[in-house]
């Protein structure tokens, strides 16, 4: 994503913001992500005390969902960020 936001117009960047910004806003992706995330903290709750390596495995697929969004909000901010700086 960085590669592509280095090479995209100005008006791309914009482009992707807002339709991040879209889906950070929609109820749908917000239940989906809350539920997929439940069900993976439920699935966490439900290991055995002896099966890390699957704790570890969920844990990871947690975090990956946590980091997928911090990308849709990091090109929102950035983008409000640079937006911010024109204006001054």
């Amino acid at each position: 994503m960085t590669n592509q936001t280095a090479e995209a117009t100005p008006g791309e960047i914009a482009e992707k913001a807002q339709a991040a910004a879209q889906m950070l806003e929609s109820a749908v992706f917000n239940d989906c992500f809350l539920s997929m995330n439940r069900q993976i903290i439920d699935q966490i709750l439900a290991t055995p005390a002896e099966a890390s390596a699957e704790r570890e495995r969920l844990y990871s697929l947690f975090k990956s969902g946590q980091m997928f969004v911090q990308q849709f909000a990091g090109l929102v901010n950035n983008h409000e960020l640079a937006t911010q700086e024109e204006d001054v």
